[in-house]
């Protein structure tokens, strides 16, 4: 009996040993393998105490963006009626067509881009904040649509701006947001703080107006476009509405269009901004989809007749021809 349990007595200890080495060896190994992993985040592994592993900055190589080759270096150029026009890949900022991408143009209702982008630095969408329609606003080449002493959400005085191109909305929103003086000077600092060095506005609708008027490049309005797609995605989202109605406090229904013609008919359209006078000709800043990248293209100074849509199409079938992803 007592050789029987001496017996007995022997197994535990020999077991207790063989658990107590395969704990050392299990430590041992896990805190090797949690020196080895590559993770930015906290471990916990059974009672094991919680570990933080920084991994190795160089071992955090993003995958590498995949460019727009060109097919040939002798491809012929575009057909386009623009006296400038510019095409970027928004994904790698790769120039993917140039046409006078530094002369200065004017710019007509495009101007109302960095309009709205100058109010949404300063206004938080969704306040639905009222404006009055003035006499001095309404006066700015207004339409029936609007009427002098209603007031209108300041999210659809955006709307009237961007989608149905209104300047009397518009100076509205220049108005409203400092007074019509003080609102150019914001519009020229939001210009500078993008680098836009060869811009200047000294009107918040882009009409023509003596002895000057807002003057731009292509190079400048994609850098514009460009801040916008990244940063403004509530003006994105009235830009691709090709249609909405507006409605006064009153309860007035405005129904308003969208002068982007190819809205809807042109597949690799997202978003665009148009402008027309006599002066600047017709202009177009857009965002366009092609081979799934987001490419923007700016055209200054097309012929009038709704050559700023064409000069588009143009431009979108010819990276579409001449470039390979």
């Amino acid at each position: 009996m007592k050789v029987k349990s001496l017996y007995l007595y022997s197994i535990g200890i020999l077991v207790l040993i063989g658990v107590s080495n395969f704990a050392s060896v299990f430590s041992k190994n896990t805190n090797q393998s949690l020196d080895n992993l590559g993770v930015l985040h906290h471990i916990k592994i059974l009672n094991m105490p919680t570990t933080k592993v920084q991994a190795s900055l160089d071992t955090l190589i993003p995958a590498p963006i995949i460019r727009f080759n060109k097919i040939s270096d002798t491809i012929p150029e575009p057909n386009l009626t623009a006296k400038s026009a510019l095409v970027v890949d928004f994904g790698t900022r790769d120039i993917l067509y140039n046409k006078n991408a530094l002369d200065r143009q004017q710019l007509a209702s495009i101007t109302k881009l960095i309009s709205n982008m100058v109010v949404m630095d300063e206004y938080k969408w969704g306040d639905n904040k009222y404006l009055t329609m003035s006499e001095v606003a309404f006066a700015i080449y207004g339409g029936d649509s609007l009427k002098v002493g209603e007031k209108f959400m300041t999210e659809d005085i955006m709307r009237a701006s961007l989608m149905v191109s209104s300047n009397d909305a518009t100076e509205l929103l220049a108005e409203s947001f400092g007074g019509v003086a003080n609102f150019a000077a914001k519009m020229n600092k939001k210009a500078q703080d993008l680098g836009m060095q060869d811009s200047e506005f000294f009107n918040a609708h882009g009409l023509d107006q003596k002895p000057i008027s807002n003057y731009s490049t292509a190079n400048d309005i994609m850098k514009l476009t460009q801040n916008l797609y990244d940063n403004y995605p509530d003006l994105i989202s009235i830009m691709k509405q090709k249609e909405a109605i507006i409605k006064s406090q009153a309860g007035q229904n405005v129904r308003i269009g969208n002068t982007n013609e190819m809205l809807g008919l042109d597949e690799a359209m997202l978003f665009g901004k148009t402008g027309l006078t006599d002066e600047a000709g017709e202009t177009f800043a857009s965002v366009v989809k092609i081979k799934n990248r987001p490419v923007g293209i700016v055209v200054l100074e097309s012929g009038i007749g709704g050559y700023r849509f064409q000069d588009t199409r143009n431009l979108i079938k010819w990276i579409e021809d001449n470039y390979e992803i």
